[in-house]
């Protein structure tokens, strides 16, 4: 059962001595388990070992790939993210985003991914595609105005400016614009 697997494989992770690849075949492991819930509970204990390889994440991907509640799927990417990650992985995980059909949760994830890791241009970019994607003009908007409080090159800008161009509403097409303001004054021509 789900709950005897997820009891096994906690108990397992509690130890202190486990080196990475006995932890990532028990993310591995994890795929077994139909439960969303007990699923989270095992990748999230997992995710909350130290000095875990790029492996062990890539196999956390595809493993929360499968969860079809967007609470759970958000909470397991969210602790993943508390961790530096590679740029592959962070692409993956912007796409595996778009899996998840709350706005909410959705944007809540973007929001950690421009927070707690360095993202590159390329990133970035995806990572704005994905923004402008959001149903929600109101979490569009959020995400946008959270990138603009980091320092942007000028393709960072130009990415945000086009993916602000999707947002349908006068209202939060105009936040965004106003927040970035006094970051274009500040551009090359070409942002301008």
């Amino acid at each position: 059962s789900d709950h005897y697997k997820t009891e096994v494989l906690t108990s397992l992770l509690r130890k202190e001595n486990l080196d990475d690849e006995t932890i990532g075949e028990m993310i591995n492991t994890s795929k077994t388990i139909d439960s969303d819930y007990y699923r989270s509970v095992v990748l999230n204990r997992a995710l909350n070992k130290n000095g875990l390889s790029n492996t062990s994440f890539q196999r956390a991907l595809e493993s929360v790939k499968d969860i079809d509640s967007d609470h759970y799927k958000s909470e397991v990417l969210t602790s993943l993210l508390r961790e530096p990650i590679n740029d592959d992985l962070q692409m993956t995980l912007i796409n595996i985003t778009g899996s998840i059909d709350s706005d909410h949760y959705s944007s809540s994830v973007l929001e950690v991914i421009l927070n707690k890791q360095k993202v590159n241009d390329q990133v970035f970019t995806v990572l704005m595609e994905r923004t402008g994607s959001i149903d929600s003009d109101h979490y569009a908007a959020l995400v946008m105005k959270d990138a603009l409080s980091h320092l942007l090159s000028d393709n960072n800008m130009i990415s945000l400016f086009e993916a602000a161009g999707r947002i349908g509403s006068d209202h939060y097409l105009s936040e965004v614009l106003m927040t970035a303001a006094p970051k274009v004054k500040n551009s090359s021509e070409r942002v301008k």
